[in-house]
């Protein structure tokens, strides 16, 4: 059986759900208006990989360690997303891959640690990605797919650092109790990496 085919259709639902309200308060935030084609088009490159493919990773490490797990999206916390973009600001919280044992004993430490570490990890992967191809882009003066590519750079790289704050219920509060050293290698420079932008200076 094959990873999508342990996608339910309630999970389907929840995913698709989240991924679309965050794209799109991801196109109104910036303009705090209704989004126009573009900005929903470049939201959803960035938005799309870096919550979509995030999630499945916890999803699909927990499966491999023969756990159960499955995204529930919140809807209090999807809606008060929507209300803040046009605000012009978001604190994105649209759910989480909720995992257990069949027989309903604790998740083992070192397989909590290394389920965490997935979903930032697939952010900093997508993170370079998107660097490389923003820097192509420029080389080639594409403007539109340099935009695409510098956005979902930022995304990644927001989502990883947030992911990676060392307390619960952050991924990083895991990672930090299963190895302070691990946290440590993978957190600390990424964070640092982050903070520039959680200022409003662009980097790249």
């Amino acid at each position: 059986m094959s990873y999508l085919t342990r996608i339910r259709r309630p999970e389907l639902r929840d995913l698709l759900l989240s991924l679309g309200l965050l794209i799109i308060a991801f196109s109104i935030v910036g303009e705090k208006r209704l989004p126009g084609i573009e900005s929903i088009l470049i939201s959803a490159v960035g938005v799309g990989t870096g919550f979509l493919l995030h999630e499945l990773a916890h999803k699909f490490v927990a499966q491999r360690y023969g756990y159960w797990a499955e995204y529930k999206a919140s809807w209090s916390g999807l809606f008060f997303m929507i209300v803040m973009s046009f605000m012009g600001f978001i604190i994105a919280a649209p759910g989480a891959v909720m995992i257990s044992k069949d027989n309903g004993s604790t998740i083992m430490a070192k397989e909590q640690l290394w389920i965490a570490l997935a979903g930032p990890m697939t952010n900093i992967i997508l993170m370079v990605f998107f660097l490389a191809l923003a820097l192509a882009s420029r080389a080639m003066i594409n403007l539109f797919l340099l935009e695409v590519a510098y956005f979902a750079f930022y995304i990644n790289l927001i989502l990883a650092a947030f992911n990676l704050i060392p307390v619960d219920p952050f991924d990083g509060g895991k990672i930090i109790r299963g190895s302070r050293l691990v946290w440590a290698v993978v957190a600390v420079p990424t964070i640092l990496l982050a903070l520039p932008v959680f200022f409003g200076i662009r980097i790249i």
